[in-house]
Parts: structure tokens; sequence; C-alpha cells
């Protein structure tokens, strides 16, 4: 073989290998930063109000939705401004682009005014006002026929569930970006309102300053309960953390531990040892009820996420009070696990280490509810068929993983355990990582992501459907509901998608 010819065959193959396989890389770097960057800036620059955001909007705009249809001067804080707020600043930490960061500073102001006097939000907000608030809250009360039961009802105060604590720590994520100044004080009255809302027993309810006027079929405001439904008690906690941990608020650690030690005084007795959503304000704390498809009852996947709670406790303080009772809540969730014909009946496919339980369970008899509904109205029994389907009946559980944690946490010395304790004197500072997002992380293929690139050829959104009961509301229009929507669920889930493929390449 010549000279020539070596040389002519080492050349093809630089630069058909190596190169050329990064050329690919980087040109579907282009091309994934370019889709996103159309994407993003339709979002902030012709959807958005103000920096903030519904659920879905009309290709037209000329209806939106929240949770339930909406006014166009509103925006949603439950799923919706905040959820939106971390995306673009997953998105910032990933590719650099400081639209990304100013598009969550927009965000951010949203929420700044949308904040309420006693220092917490609401599941929504109207920039035209409290009155354009009042009128919307008659509209839905007079024409939504069913599942969204208290949002229907005008409190003119905060709510937990879904909203003040998404908002705080969004906000308190921006803030240690720069450490703004003018984010502080917002920062500042999130933290009083969750001091002051606190229960002496440590818990907080879903709704505060209470008001006690929802009085539903007869039953009484349970907004006033100690809530754990929907990560109210494990979020408020963990946000009274990260302050404690970042902003060094001392002040927080009194609230924090009596939070830590309501989860041991909520819990149930054997053979019941577990918790429920809700908690009754009364000399057992015993279990509350909630939406009318949401009944008195203990819940399975309240019980697995206390038991959760008590272990990370433990790592924290090294207390053995935590574990102490953790095997009777177990007991608990095992002795409530459906049989493999009650699976296959309800057609779920388990993963290794699941077990499938009721989401509720009568207080005494143990016996699992169902919830229906018929002629416009919810009922509770226990008739496993016919089941509502925006609500289950039932819950998979991850019973192995609780177990084999607990088991590894006896087996440890206390030193051990508490390695990582956040409240021992050399703990490092917490930071936010740079992907919060849901699906964060999760492997993309180029094929995927390339897909999702030419959906934006003929138009910068990507379409998606209306939820069957968000467009249930005849009070705002009797026109036929679009087949597409403009969806913020869509474009953070596309998203997501793209930024994790944009940091394989």
């Amino acid at each position: 073989m010549s000279r020539f010819t070596r040389l002519s065959l080492l050349c093809a193959l630089i630069v058909s290998f190596p190169f050329g396989a990064l050329a690919k890389k980087t040109d579907d770097k282009k091309t994934v930063s370019d889709a996103m960057r159309k994407a993003t800036e339709f979002m902030v620059e012709k959807v958005s109000n103000n920096g903030g955001y519904l659920w879905n909007y009309s290709p037209d705009f000329s209806r939106c939705w929240g949770e339930l249809e909406a006014k166009s001067s509103m925006i949603w804080i439950e799923r919706g401004t905040p959820a939106m707020g971390h995306l673009f600043l997953d998105a910032y930490h990933i590719t650099g682009d400081e639209y990304y960061l100013n598009a969550a500073r927009k965000a951010a102001s949203a929420l700044i005014w949308a904040q309420l006097p006693c220092g917490g939000w609401n599941y929504m907000a109207d920039f035209a006002g409290e009155s354009s608030l009042k009128d919307w809250y008659g509209k839905v009360a007079s024409g939504y026929r069913y599942c969204a039961q208290e949002h229907l009802h005008y409190s003119g105060n905060a709510t937990f569930d879904d909203g003040t604590i998404d908002a705080a720590t969004f906000l308190l994520r921006l803030y240690t970006e720069e450490w703004d100044p003018a984010l502080r004080p917002a920062i500042d009255k999130a933290i009083d309102f969750m001091i002051q809302s606190q229960y002496p027993v440590g818990g907080w309810p879903q709704r505060w300053p209470l008001r006690h006027d929802f009085v539903h079929e007869g039953k009484a405001d349970y907004s006033s309960f100690i809530t754990i439904n929907d990560g109210v008690h494990t979020g408020n906690i963990n946000f009274l953390l990260d302050c404690y941990q970042i902003l060094s608020e001392e002040r927080v650690l009194e609230p924090i531990q009596r939070a830590m030690s309501c989860v041991l005084v909520l819990q149930g007795g054997k053979p019941q040892a577990g918790w429920a959503m809700q908690h009754q304000l009364d000399l057992n704390y015993s279990p509350g009820h909630a939406r009318d498809f949401e009944p008195r009852g203990w819940a399975s996947t309240a019980t697995a996420e206390m038991v959760g709670n008590l272990m990370t406790f433990y790592t924290w303080t090294g207390d053995s009070k935590y574990l102490a009772r953790i095997p009777d809540a177990l007991e608990f969730l095992k002795s409530i696990e459906y049989s493999k014909d009650m699976v296959e009946f309800f057609g779920v496919k388990l993963k290794e280490g699941q077990i499938l339980c009721p989401t509720f369970v009568e207080v005494g008899t143990g016996k699992p509810l169902y919830l229906h509904r018929a002629d416009g109205k919810y009922f509770v029994d226990y008739d496993p068929n016919n089941l509502i389907t925006h609500y289950r009946s039932y819950r998979t559980i991850n019973y192995s993983a609780l177990e084999q944690r607990y088991h590894e946490l006896l087996e440890m010395s206390v030193e051990q355990a508490t390695a990582d304790s956040p409240f021992k004197g050399d703990a490092k500072v917490k930071r936010y990582p740079a992907m919060m997002s849901k699906g964060a992380g999760q492997s993309v293929g180029r094929e995927e992501a390339l897909e999702l690139v030419s959906l934006l050829k003929d138009k910068p959104y990507w379409s998606g459907k209306l939820p069957g009961v968000s467009g249930e509301n005849p009070g705002f229009s009797d026109a036929p509901l679009p087949s597409e929507v403009i969806s913020i669920q869509s474009y953070m889930t596309n998203m997501v998608k793209l930024l994790n493929y944009f940091v394989s390449l």
C-alpha cells in the first residue's frame, strides 16, 4: 500500500467517524435549542398574562381554562404559573440562555402580585381584581356540575393544597439564583404565613385564615381539618427546612419539630395504624372527610407517605421514636392489600415490590370504600363496580421499598443514619438541582426528540386535549369545546423531553 493510499484512508476515517458524529451532535443541539426557544417565546409573549399562566387555551384565545373554565384576566397557581417558572429555570440551567431566566422572573412577578395579604396564595388569581374573581365564582358555582366542589366556593383566603407551597418554593428557588432582594419580602411573608397558620399540635389546615363557611351536603367545612392530602404536611415541612438551610431562618426550627411530632400524634391505633388525608380537630384527631368523593377513612397513600416521612425524620434527628410504630403502619398496609383476583379485576399491572390497596378504608371495619356518581351526585359504598374514573378508588403502594428502607435504618448506627442530617452544624447549605420538572433525567432518544421538533414546523406550540372535567361548565359558554388546545402541560412535558435529550448530547 502506497504512502498516499495510507494517508487517504487515514483522512477518510478521521472525517467519517469522530468529526461526522460530532457534527451531528452539534446540529442536533442547535435544532433542539431553536425549537425549545420557539415554543417558549410563544408561551411567554403570546400566552402568558403578566408572566402568569392558566392550563389550557383555545387556539384563537377566545376561551381558556385552569382546572375549571377561567376568565382571560386570570392565572392559575395550582399546577400552573409556579410549574412553568420551574421549567424556565430548568431550561436556563441546561442551556445557559438568559431568555429562560427572564421568563422565570416574569412568572415570579405574577406570583408576587397574586400573593394575598395573609402571605399565602389561592388556587388562582385575577388581574381584573377581587370583584371580577367573585363574579367568576358565581358563574362557576351556578354552572359547574361536579368534581371541583371546594374550588367553587369563594373563601377569600389562601390554600396549602396545590397553591401556597408551589408558589413559595419557586420564589425561594429563584431567589437563590441571584439573591435578588426584590424577592425576599414575598418569601418572608410566606414564612410568616406558614408559622402563623400552624396549629399547636403541629399540623396545618387546608385553608387559612380559617373561615368555617363551606358547609356542603350537611357536612362541616373540612378546610380547617389538619391536611395531609396532596403533600401539604410534607411540603410545608420541606419548605421550612429549605428556609432554614438556605436563609439561616432559625425561627422555623420549632415549627418543624412540632410538624414532625404531629405525624406521630395523627397515627391511628392498631389494627388501623395508618393516616387519613384529613384529620379532624377532635380529641383523637380522627379521620375526616373532604370532597364528596373523598370520604372519611384511613388512606393508603397518606399512610405510605407518612411512613416515608418518619424514616426521613429519623435520619434528621436520630430519635428512635420516629421508627417505633412503623411496623404497625406496615402491618396495616399489608392488611388492606388486595388479593390477586382483585388486582386482576381492576386491571392493574403491578411492578415488582408494589401492592394494590383501596384509596380509603372505613374507620372501624376496615372495609374498602368505593366511589360512585349517579344523577350528578357522588356516593360511597362497598361495591367495586361502576366506579368514577377521575378519582381512583385504589392505589399502588411500593411496599417493598418502604420495608427495605426501614430494615436498612435498623441495621445502621445512629451516626451512620444521621450522617447527612440538615440539622448538623456542618451540614451543607441546600441548593436546588438543575432540573426539578416532572420527568427530569429520563432518557430520550434522537428519533423522539426530532419528532417533537417537527411538530413545531407548522405552529409554535404543542397541541393538547382539554380534560373532560375542565369543559363541563355551561356557566361560561354553550359553544362546542375545541378539539385541541394550547396546553401548558404539553409544553412542559415536551420541553422536559427535549431538555433531557439536550443534556445527553
